[in-house]
Protein backbone atom coordinates (compact mmCIF):
# COMPACT_ATOMS: atom_id res chain seq x y z
CA UNK A 1 0.00 0.00 0.00
CA UNK A 2 1.24 3.29 -0.87
CA UNK A 3 0.73 5.99 1.67
CA UNK A 4 1.31 9.98 1.11
CA UNK A 5 3.15 12.12 3.94
CA UNK A 6 3.49 15.80 4.24
CA UNK A 7 0.57 16.95 1.57
CA UNK A 8 0.69 20.28 0.79
CA UNK A 9 -2.30 22.18 -1.69
CA UNK A 10 -1.74 25.40 -1.92
CA UNK A 11 -3.71 28.02 -4.02
CA UNK A 12 -1.88 29.85 -6.78
CA UNK A 13 -2.96 33.35 -8.06
CA UNK A 14 -0.84 35.46 -10.15
CA UNK A 15 -1.83 38.90 -11.38
CA UNK A 16 -0.14 40.31 -13.98
CA UNK A 17 -1.39 43.73 -14.45
CA UNK A 18 -3.66 46.43 -12.39
CA UNK A 19 -6.75 48.81 -12.97
CA UNK A 20 -5.52 52.27 -12.21
CA UNK A 21 -8.33 54.22 -11.93
CA UNK A 22 -7.16 57.83 -12.54
CA UNK A 23 -5.93 56.64 -15.89
CA UNK A 24 -8.83 54.65 -16.32
CA UNK A 25 -6.58 51.44 -17.82
CA UNK A 26 -5.14 48.92 -17.37
CA UNK A 27 -1.42 48.36 -16.67
CA UNK A 28 0.92 45.74 -16.52
CA UNK A 29 3.37 44.95 -13.60
CA UNK A 30 6.81 44.69 -14.72
CA UNK A 31 7.38 40.89 -12.60
CA UNK A 32 3.86 39.61 -12.36
CA UNK A 33 2.72 39.27 -8.48
CA UNK A 34 2.62 35.89 -7.28
CA UNK A 35 0.05 34.53 -4.07
CA UNK A 36 0.22 31.65 -2.44
CA UNK A 37 -2.79 30.38 -0.28
CA UNK A 38 -2.39 27.14 1.60
CA UNK A 39 -5.55 25.24 1.34
CA UNK A 40 -4.59 22.01 2.92
CA UNK A 41 -1.56 19.88 4.77
CA UNK A 42 -1.43 16.54 6.70
CA UNK A 43 -1.08 13.01 5.69
CA UNK A 44 -2.84 10.47 4.02
CA UNK A 45 -3.54 7.12 3.72
CA UNK A 46 -4.83 5.85 0.04
CA UNK A 47 -5.31 7.57 -3.30
CA UNK A 48 -8.61 8.27 -2.97
CA UNK A 49 -8.05 10.54 0.11
CA UNK A 50 -5.60 12.10 -2.05
CA UNK A 51 -8.23 12.69 -4.71
CA UNK A 52 -10.56 13.84 -2.98
CA UNK A 53 -8.55 17.03 -1.04
CA UNK A 54 -7.35 17.48 -4.51
CA UNK A 55 -11.25 18.00 -5.50
CA UNK A 56 -12.18 19.68 -2.11
CA UNK A 57 -9.15 22.57 -3.20
CA UNK A 58 -10.67 22.68 -6.99
CA UNK A 59 -14.14 23.39 -5.66
CA UNK A 60 -13.15 25.99 -3.22
CA UNK A 61 -10.58 27.70 -5.43
CA UNK A 62 -12.18 27.02 -8.87
CA UNK A 63 -10.29 30.15 -10.72
CA UNK A 64 -6.66 29.70 -9.75
CA UNK A 65 -3.98 27.08 -10.13
CA UNK A 66 -3.76 24.35 -7.60
CA UNK A 67 -0.31 23.12 -6.48
CA UNK A 68 -0.02 19.65 -5.21
CA UNK A 69 3.17 18.30 -3.36
CA UNK A 70 3.59 15.42 -1.19
CA UNK A 71 6.07 12.36 -0.37
CA UNK A 72 5.30 8.63 -0.61
CA UNK A 73 6.29 5.76 1.10
CA UNK A 74 5.51 2.01 0.27
CA UNK A 75 3.86 -0.38 3.42
CA UNK A 76 4.16 -3.95 3.12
Amino acid sequence: MITYDKEKITSVRIDDNYYNSKKKKHIKYKKPKITKKLLFEDNLYDLGELYRQIRNAHDRDPYHKIEVTFNTTLDY
